[in-house]
């Protein structure tokens, strides 16, 4: 009987130990739920858009650091903690995310999203789990014009504004008769497409080609053969980096002239298309929303930081993801709670200076939660991106009509 008391004394220990280890756990769990402030951030880390979504990571990152050191990523006793999630490039992995971060690690906000495609997914799946998101790139124009009050886009434009400046400069300046249009079959490029084709329209320019590629493709010569044919003064392209590099190339090859070629910001803007078309990059001009020679406080020190502590030179898209990083901060500092709704009102009051302009977020023309943004053009003159329009930021003079490829 002793012997019986004895072992089930020593079970009871035993389990009570267990019991209170389990406690210590969930009490330690519970406590890192207290302390921080969970914000997930949805990028394409590996697949097609991996160079982009490393740039966004990377400089989201720098940002954070910099508030870090500055004492604002910890609010009334909560540090800021962010978690990345890989959406593979693909749409499927980036709903996967979004669900594993709302459901799983219980964030209290959404940010990313750089393909318009997966951008509008995360949307999506925030808005019907009334989840603050907050876009990093992702620009298709009905991502923000479905009237979802949980999303929000501050230093990403809607595609069809990212020509803005560029219609200024055509109106004052070159004046095209005819145009074509060529854009990769994406969202993003659709979108970019038929805005740009309304206001070909509403000008009374005449389009003389307009026509889609498969995104990825390998060999343009035969849509750039008949674009040729068609003699544009003007050629549009909306193309992410590969694409862009290659369409230039093979534009060289074929001894195809138009007066000027603009792309729709994307591909044509990064330091890895200059590396891919070499040469041929040489006078092509592109849409964009921001360059380091910008006079917004701080951008040419992030991109002098950037270019220091990566090695390469980021582009807008780095740009938008480390302002976006200093609006989460900015909301947060001000939001009455850190709950889903806290975080939504404070967005909704935001009004701040980035390195990406001013920063609000406001219903018009059929948007929602929608900054109103600044584009520029640039031109690739001597292996740089010079800002040729408007007039007051130019860092460089337009070259137009390009000199034919014979004679560069």
């Amino acid at each position: 009987m002793k012997k019986c008391l004895a072992i089930l004394t020593v079970l009871l220990m035993v389990l009570g130990v267990t019991v209170i280890a389990g406690c210590g756990g969930g009490t330690q769990q519970g406590q890192e739920a207290q302390d921080v402030i969970k914000i997930g951030v949805i990028l394409p880390l590996t697949g097609t858009e991996a160079m982009f979504g490393t740039m966004e990571k990377n400089s989201m990152e720098m940002a954070y650091e910099e508030l870090k050191a500055a004492g604002k990523t910890t609010i009334n006793g909560k540090e800021i903690k962010l978690i990345f999630e890989d959406d593979q490039s693909r749409q499927d992995a980036a709903k996967a995310a979004a669900e594993k971060l709302i459901n799983q690690d219980k964030v209290v906000m959404l940010s990313g999203g750089y393909s318009s495609a997966n951008t509008n997914v995360i949307a999506g799946t925030a808005q019907s789990k009334g989840i603050p998101f907050l876009i990093v790139t992702g620009s298709a124009d009905k991502i923000t014009k479905q009237g979802w009050q949980w999303v929000f886009r501050g230093a990403a434009a809607p595609s069809s504004k990212y020509t803005s400046a560029l219609w200024d400069l055509f109106d004052k300046q070159i004046k095209p008769r005819n145009v074509a249009i060529i854009y990769e079959n994406t969202d993003f490029g659709t979108s970019s497409a038929e805005a740009f084709r309304n206001d070909c329209k509403a000008r009374g320019i005449k389009i003389v080609f307009d026509q889609s590629y498969e995104k990825g493709a390998i060999d343009f010569k035969p849509m750039l053969a008949n674009m040729k044919k068609a003699n544009p003064d003007v050629v549009f392209a909306v193309s992410y980096v590969m694409d862009a590099s290659l369409i230039v190339k093979q534009m060289r090859e074929l001894d195809f002239n138009p007066r000027l070629f603009v792309g729709g910001a994307a591909g044509y803007t990064m330091p890895e298309f200059l590396e891919n078309a070499g040469s041929a990059a040489e006078y092509i001009a592109s849409t964009t929303l921001w360059v380091p020679s910008v006079t917004w406080k701080g951008a040419s020190d992030y991109f002098n930081k950037y270019k220091e502590k990566y090695g390469k030179e980021p582009d807008y898209h780095g740009a938008q993801a480390y302002a976006t990083m200093y609006i989460i901060a900015d909301a947060l500092a001000r939001a009455k709670d850190f709950t889903p709704a806290g975080i939504q009102k404070a967005l909704k009051e935001t009004d701040m200076m980035t390195i990406m302009g001013p920063i609000k977020f406001e219903d018009w023309e059929g948007y929602t939660n929608q900054d109103r943004p600044t584009t520029y053009v640039v031109q690739w003159q001597k292996g740089k991106l010079e800002v040729v329009w408007p007039e007051e930021a130019a860092s460089g003079k337009l070259v137009f009509p390009v000199p034919k490829w014979n004679e560069r």
